[in-house]
């Protein structure tokens, strides 16, 4: 599997709010792949490395893992790379009451091939993963997934998930501990929360055709200094628009360690289809600093894409098997992005509606897969960015 894991140190943040819905369990159809991007053939190799943030003091030690390709090497930075990304995700309550009822493959069976034919596989992980602790939350907005629900994610190819968001410590310091320790006993690697404020701010790399591809992630929405990560306490990677300059600090030291740098950030408001003064501040500045791409989550719907400068920033994913509030809340995509050196190429939405606990890839001939794609058109044409009647994902 595309693995390779790559550590560096620094700090996280926290996002808030989820509506509930219940959905009865029923089977769907299987899935289609993407014919619009053509993955890499070869498999990612794996490597650490280790930088202190502006709040230490800066060192940088390296290792690599002993495996070695037996293909034919390809020359740094030559290559190119296919990455399959979503929004938030849970196997809690319902869902994995839907899941116990058919398969693990059940939740992501339509999209797995999308997610299993990129080099990397990403979601916003929107629960903890334990058995332990009580909710914190008021009654409906606490997530908790059982810890072998953790194999309907890597049945479904994917790699890599954020924990910073407002739900990863719903059921208290014990289940958030938990959580870190499932996903690795299930091999998936995660960024945005940590056992200390060095794991939370982590930067995670892979290696994929001479590239090296980095991941971190932070939260903007719960601002309980309880939930943020410190040197000596578990917790998130918070960050707070009038005390950022710190996280900007980091991202400029992660951009010097990647050819494309990804940063997960937990923003903006529930159920708005634009993004806000504020995002759109951050966001620049994250750019600005050396972020390639900027993959957003928290409203629960999808916001437009923006190309700004030669980044490119996708404002929110929207839910993609989560809690709906109604249908709109539920009309979603999984998206791939070809990358190269110099960050975005092209890309591909692929609409999908969740239905029954599912995330359902709609056919060209539903009329919700149309009106999906319209939807990010309409959103995404006044920032620079076209998508055409079948997903194809361009910058002007």
């Amino acid at each position: 599997m595309k693995r390779i894991i790559a550590l560096c140190l620094t700090s996280a943040l926290l996002f808030c709010g989820c509506s509930a819905d219940t959905e009865s369990s029923q089977s769907a159809s299987s899935a289609e792949k993407s014919e619009q991007i053509t993955t890499s053939a070869t498999e990612p190799t794996s490597t650490a490395t280790t930088v202190t943030s502006s709040q230490s003091s800066a060192s940088t030690t390296e290792s690599a893992t002993a495996d070695i390709e037996t293909e034919e090497p390809v020359p740094e930075g030559s290559g190119t790379a296919v990455i399959a990304f979503a929004g938030d995700t849970t196997q809690s309550d319902v869902f994995a009451d839907a899941t116990a009822s058919r398969s693990m493959e059940y939740p992501f069976e339509d999209v797995a091939p999308i997610f299993s034919a990129a080099d990397i596989a990403f979601v916003n992980l929107e629960t903890c993963v334990s058995d332990r602790g009580q909710s914190e939350k008021k009654e409906g907005y606490g997530f908790r997934t059982p810890p072998e629900y953790l194999e309907v994610y890597t049945l479904a190819g994917i790699d890599i998930v954020s924990c910073a968001n407002n739900h990863a410590r719903d059921y208290g310091m014990d289940a958030l501990a938990d959580t870190f320790d499932n996903l690795e006993a299930y091999g998936l690697d995660f960024v945005g929360a940590g056992s200390d404020l060095a794991e939370a701010q982590k930067l995670v790399t892979y290696e994929v055709n001479g590239l090296t591809i980095g991941f971190t992630a932070c939260n903007m929405i719960n601002h309980n200094s309880t939930w943020y990560a410190t040197e000596e306490r578990a917790g998130l990677a918070c960050v707070d628009l009038d005390d950022c300059q710190w996280y900007l600090d980091l991202i400029s030291e992660y951009e010097k360690q990647c050819d494309v740098l990804l940063v997960s950030v937990h923003w903006g408001l529930e159920y708005m289809y634009n993004f806000s003064s504020k995002q759109q501040k951050f966001g620049h500045m994250l750019c600005d600093s050396g972020a390639d791409v900027i993959l957003g989550h928290h409203p629960h719907v999808l916001q437009p894409i923006e190309q700004y400068n030669d980044s490119v920033i996708f404002y929110s994913l929207g839910n993609f098997l989560f809690y709906k509030m109604d249908d709109y809340a539920g009309q979603t995509a999984i998206f791939e992005m070809e990358i190269d050196k110099d960050g975005f190429v092209k890309g591909k939405l692929s609409p999908v509606f969740i239905s029954y606990c599912k995330s359902k890839l709609l056919g060209a001939e539903e009329p919700m897969y149309s009106e999906i794609i319209k939807l990010c058109q309409e959103l995404s044409a006044p920032y620079g960015v076209s998508i055409d009647d079948n997903g194809v994902i361009e910058l002007l």
